[in-house]
């Protein structure tokens, strides 16, 4: 698969309206989806920000490539690392539920912050090329000398995840298994550019979510019955 700005752009294109579909869906039939709706709109900021990546390698100008990539690391390192387990929260009827995705989203908000931050503050520590027609960032992070990136990887996606398998909802456990089998994919077949393109098939899955916004039990949150 051959990734570009153009390609980035057009999901952008995509997104941002479907997620302002998917909002409008979700104030609709239940607001407590609200979180979740939001989810492909962040998605196409995120992917726009890509392709400023994409124009500023090739103009190589290294400040519009710094500003998009810290735009799009600031939600693949941080935001999705809060945001989605606080959304299943929100949405969430079971109080067990509701406290594990609050509970992963407070220790997402400081993983995240740990693994973001220092990127931007140490500019060294993050460079960006173009590998097997993706984008790889190449980063340092905090926690590189204990731990391996695997590892570093394997909790980001236990603290995003946990909240979908556990969910009431089987729309939702089924939206988390989708994102479960393209990291997954992404990971087996492009390593070394994991992040750009799980991000980019996360983006495109998140889709998936008008469809559960517009099948959301009307008025209280789902409570699986």
């Amino acid at each position: 698969m051959c990734f570009s700005a153009s390609v980035s752009f057009a999901a952008s294109a995509l997104l941002l309206p479907a997620g302002a579909y998917s909002l409008r869906l979700a104030l609709q039939h239940n607001p407590g989806y609200l979180a979740l709706a939001a989810i492909p709109l962040a998605f196409g900021v995120q992917q726009a920000c890509e392709g400023l990546v994409w124009l500023g390698l090739a103009a190589r100008s290294p400040a519009e490539v710094r500003l998009g990539a810290c735009g799009f690391l600031a939600f693949a390192y941080w935001f999705w690392l809060f945001w989605a387990p606080w959304a299943v929260a929100i949405a969430e009827a079971n109080p067990l539920v509701r406290r594990v995705g609050w509970s992963l989203g407070v220790l997402g908000f400081a993983y995240g912050a740990l693994l973001y931050l220092p990127l931007v503050l140490q500019p060294s520590w993050l460079t960006v090329q173009v590998v097997h027609h993706a984008i790889e960032y190449d980063t340092r992070l905090l926690f590189d000398p204990w731990f391996s990136q695997e590892a570093e990887r394997m909790v980001y996606a236990l603290i995003i995840l946990i909240p979908f398998a556990l969910a009431s909802s089987h729309a939702l456990k089924g939206f988390g298994a989708t994102i479960l089998l393209s990291a997954i994919a992404s990971h087996w077949l492009l390593h070394q550019v994991f992040v750009s393109v799980w991000c980019f098939f996360a983006a495109l899955l998140s889709l998936l979510l008008i469809f559960i916004c517009q099948a959301a039990p009307q008025g209280a949150a789902e409570t699986g019955k």
